[in-house]
């Protein structure tokens, strides 16, 4: 009686279904935990930065709550991020599932992602961006990073109302995403870090490029500090949690 009651404790536990998960509709897991394919990148990493799996956080709807009830998106974790100013420099991401992968394939691409701050500087701070590493396929440019910047973005690729304290999701593939190149591609007009460009401009540009050395989250440098956390992943119908244990995807998500 005892291993039962363990076991069933154990099955609810180990899933979504943890107390304060969200479970995405008609979802399963289609991978056990994944640490081995997720990790900090050394090669684009520097200083004393750090990225982590972590447990929480937790956030408040409203910045008046005693209480933090707002559970992260999916599961009952997140990846975390602490970084203490312009010199650090960390990336967190998979070096392995994704390459090959077109940009042209790529319809949907989300994440949430949650300040650590007072309301007084947040809108200071620079949030993690989202970093594409590709060929670009054209020319003499065998090599850019395409990069998502989740606070110059706007609705709907960012919440109306961006909020420190709580999570929030970004579509950093919908209208009014900002992205750009950080080496110039021969052919690609704007999409530079002065001026950045929608997702479907930079598409539409790098009709063959594809992700050659990984994907993954971004912090600094030379962009401030940072207190926080990412977590649900969300490429075409794959959703990708972040969990104390390891990183879990989920297929199809509907």
């Amino acid at each position: 009686m005892r291993f039962e009651r363990f076991a069933a404790c154990a099955i609810v536990f180990s899933g979504l279904a943890a107390i304060g998960a969200v479970a995405p509709a008609g979802a399963a897991p289609a991978d056990p935990y994944s640490p081995e394919k997720w990790g900090v990148i050394g090669r684009n990493s520097a200083g004393n930065a750090s990225a982590y799996l972590r447990l929480g956080p937790w956030g408040r709807e409203a910045a008046t709550d005693r209480a933090a009830t707002q559970a992260p998106p999916y599961g009952t974790g997140s990846l975390g991020f602490t970084v203490g100013g312009d010199s650090d420099h960390i990336q967190f991401g998979n070096e392995t599932d994704f390459a090959g992968t077109r940009l042209a394939d790529i319809d949907v691409l989300r994440y949430w992602i949650f300040t650590a701050a007072d309301e007084d500087v947040f809108p200071t701070i620079h949030p993690p961006t989202l970093n594409l590493e590709v060929d670009p396929n054209l020319g003499a440019a065998d090599y850019t990073s395409l990069v998502y910047l989740p606070a110059e973005s706007t609705s709907p690729s960012a919440p109306a109302t961006r909020a420190a304290g709580r999570w929030q999701r970004y579509d950093a593939s919908a209208v009014n995403s900002k992205w750009y190149l950080t080496r110039p591609v021969p052919g690609v007009m704007g999409c530079t870090q002065a001026s950045p460009c929608s997702f479907a401009l930079l598409k539409a540009q790098l009709p063959d490029a594809e992700i050659s050395l990984g994907l993954a989250f971004n912090k600094g440098s030379q962009d401030g500090p940072f207190s926080g956390a990412v977590d649900g992943l969300l490429i075409n119908d794959a959703l990708y949690d972040f969990e104390p244990l390891g990183v879990r995807r989920y297929q199809p998500v509907l």
